[in-house]
């Protein structure tokens, strides 16, 4: 064997590793993401899990959120406050889901289940309102996410609130 084949047959072996490293990289990387984007799902069901309990573990909050929905009109100034702060509690969380959807970390179906609640939440006069005024930090790209879902929607958007104390 000469020289130049054994500098043939390096070259050779060189390629088939560079091969196999990146065949190796793919694979790590696409395990990677599975992982990311079930770490993401994983925390998305916390935050609506610590959402949910601090809301029922607190009356005060629970009848708030009951009385927002059902009439919003008799909520006294202070509760109309808490209530709206519970409002805007919900949709940054579903707005880091909206986020976390553009980054493919999140399922396209888990952002349409919230961003139709979102949508059904903002035929409450209060929450329009308070949706409209644009006092709240969310970004363009989420609130043009919500208002087409709204769009895409219409007023039937398959969702009425129901106190959990009427079920």
């Amino acid at each position: 064997m000469t020289i130049q084949d054994l500098g043939a047959l390096s070259e050779l072996i060189a390629a088939i590793a560079t091969v196999a490293t990146l065949a190796y990289l793919a694979f790590q990387i696409r395990q990677n993401t599975k992982t990311v984007t079930a770490s993401t799902e994983l925390e998305a069901g916390k935050m609506w899990t610590e959402f949910l309990a601090r809301t029922a573990h607190n009356p005060d909050m629970a009848d708030i959120w009951d009385k927002g929905f059902a009439n919003n009109e008799i909520l006294t100034a202070n509760e109309k406050r808490k209530f709206i702060w519970l409002i805007s509690e919900y949709f940054s969380i579903v707005e880091n889901h909206f986020r976390q959807r553009d980054l493919n970390f999140l399922s396209h179906e888990t952002w349409l289940q919230h961003g139709a609640t979102v949508a059904g939440m903002l035929l409450n006069p209060l929450v329009e309102r308070w949706w409209v005024s644009g006092v709240t930090p969310f970004s363009e790209s989420f609130r043009r996410a919500v208002n087409q879902v709204r769009s895409d929607l219409g007023e039937d958007v398959g969702w009425e609130y129901t106190p959990l104390s009427e079920l």
